[in-house]
C-alpha cells in the first residue's frame, strides 16, 4: 500500500468535512443576518432553516443504517457530496419560496452527517495505528478551515450579491466532488493487513467504555452551544462591545477550529487519544468559564479561540478513540452512534437554551450549564477503562 501521505486519502476526508460541516453549518451561520437584513426571508423563517440542517442531520444515521448493506460508501459519500454541492446553488434562488429552501437546507443537513459519518472510518483503516490520531487531524480541520474561510471570505462576497456568496460556495464543493470522485472508490479497498485492528476490550468492558464516550460527545454538544449560537450577539448586546470586536471574536473562533484538529491530532499520537481528551475536555470547560470570570475582552477572545479549536479538536479525538476502542471494522457504526447522539443532543439542547433565555433575559446561565457539562464529559472520559494495549508512553 502506497504512504498515506503520498496519497490523496487524507485531502477526501478533509473535503468531505468542509463541503458536509464547514460551509454547510458554519458559512449560514455568517449569511444569516444577511438573508433577513436583504429581506430574503423573516428572521423566523432565516432561523427555521438551520433548524432544517440540524433535522437532516439526525436523518443521515438512519439513511446509512437503512441503505448501508445496499449502497456501498463510495457511492454513498459521492451522493452526499453531490447534495450539499448542489443545496447551495440552489439556495441562490429565493424566488423559489420558503419551502424550496427549506427542502435544500434539510438535504444539506442529510449529506453533512452522512459525509461526518463516513469519512474518518473509510480513510483511517488505511493509516498505520501510531498516525491516526494527526490524520484524522487533518480530516476534521475541513470544519474549522470551512468557519474561517466562510467568516472572511462572506462578508467580501455578499458585497457584490447574496446570490454570488451562495454560487461560490456551491462552486467550491462541487470542484471538490470532482477531485475526490475516484478516491472514494479507492478507499472502499480492503486495507493493508496490517493497519486493521481489533477491539482492545473484552464485552463488558467495551461496552462500558463506548457507554462512557458516547455521553461525553453528547455533553459536548451543550459545551459548544452557547458560543456557536449565541456569542457575537452576547458580546454586542449584553457586553457591550463593537460589532467589530464581536467579529473578531468569531474570526479568532474559526482560526482556532482550524488548528485546533491538526494540534490535537498531534497530540493525541504522542500523548496518547485518552489523555488528550482529558485535557481538552477541561480546556474546552476552562473557555467557556471565562465569560463566568471575567468580562475583559482579551480573555473573552481567548474563550473563542480555545472553544473554537477544541469544538473540531475534540471530534478528532473522540473519533480515533473510538476506532482504537471498536476496531476497525465496527467504527463507522460506533462513530454514526456518536454523531446521532451528539446531533440529537444538541437539537434537545439548542431548543431548551432557547425557552431558557425567555426567562432569564441573559446569556450567563447558559455558559455555566455548558461548563458543567463539559465537566462531566471530563469525568466520564476518566471512567473509561484503559488497556494497556492502548495506553500512551510514559515519556515522550
Amino acid at each position: 500500500m502506497k504512504s498515506f501521505y503520498r496519497s490523496n486519502f487524507w485531502f477526501a476526508g478533509l473535503a468531505a468535512t468542509f463541503t458536509g460541516n464547514g460551509i454547510g453549518r458554519f458559512a449560514y451561520i455568517t449569511l444569516m443576518p444577511v438573508l433577513i437584513q436583504a429581506n430574503w426571508f423573516s428572521q423566523e423563517e432565516a432561523a427555521q432553516f438551520g433548524v432544517a440542517a440540524l433535522l437532516g442531520y439526525l436523518l443521515g444515521p438512519f439513511l446509512i443504517r437503512r441503505f448501508g448493506s445496499q449502497v456501498n460508501r463510495a457511492t454513498l459519500m459521492r451522493i452526499a457530496m453531490l447534495c450539499c454541492s448542489s443545496s447551495y446553488f440552489a439556495c441562490a434562488f429565493p424566488q423559489m419560496g420558503f419551502g424550496w429552501f427549506y427542502s435544500w437546507r434539510f438535504l444539506s443537513g442529510v449529506g453533512g452527517a452522512i459525509l461526518m459519518i463516513l469519512a474518518a472510518p473509510m480513510v483511517l483503516p488505511h493509516v498505520r495505528q501510531d498516525r491516526r490520531s494527526r490524520v484524522a487531524g487533518v480530516i476534521f480541520s475541513g470544519i474549522g478551515l470551512g468557519a474561517a474561510l466562510s467568516g472572511l471570505l462572506i462578508p467580501v462576497l455578499v458585497q457584490i450579491h447574496i446570490k454570488v456568496a451562495w454560487v461560490a460556495m456551491g462552486l467550491a464543493c462541487a470542484g471538490l466532488t470532482l477531485m475526490t470522485w475516484k478516491t472514494w472508490a479507492e478507499l472502499e479497498v480492503a486495507p493493508n493487513p496490517s493497519t486493521v485492528t481489533p477491539p482492545v476490550m473484552k464485552s463488558h468492558s467495551l461496552n462500558r467504555g463506548i457507554g462512557c464516550l458516547l455521553i461525553a460527545y453528547a455533553l459536548n454538544a451543550v459545551g459548544f452551544l452557547p458560543h456557536t449560537l449565541f456569542w457575537v450577539d452576547f458580546l454586542v448586546r449584553d457586553l457591550g462591545f463593537s460589532l467589530a470586536s464581536g467579529g473578531l471574536s468569531w474570526a479568532l473562533f474559526g482560526i482556532g477550529a482550524a488548528v485546533g484538529p491538526l494540534l490535537t491530532g498531534v497530540m493525541g499520537d504522542r500523548l496518547g487519544v485518552r489523555r488528550c481528551l482529558v485535557l481538552g475536555f477541561g480546556l474546552k470547560a476552562l473557555g467557556v468559564m471565562i465569560p463566568l470570570l471575567t468580562q475583559k475582552l482579551w480573555m473573552l477572545h481567548g474563550s473563542a479561540f480555545l472553544v473554537g479549536m477544541f469544538t473540531p479538536g475534540i471530534v478528532t479525538l473522540v473519533s480515533t478513540y473510538c476506532l482504537q476502542l471498536v476496531g476497525t471494522q465496527e467504527h463507522h457504526r460506533a462513530w454514526g452512534a456518536m454523531t446521532f447522539s451528539f446531533a440529537l443532543t444538541q437539537a434537545i439542547a439548542g431548543m431548551g437554551m432557547a425557552i431558557l433565555l425567555r426567562q432569564v433575559s441573559s446569556y450567563l446561565p447558559l455558559y455555566a450549564i455548558s461548563a458543567i457539562a463539559l465537566v462531566i464529559s471530563t469525568v466520564c472520559i476518566l471512567c473509561i477503562p484503559q488497556p494497556a494495549s492502548i495506553r500512551a508512553p510514559e515519556s515522550i
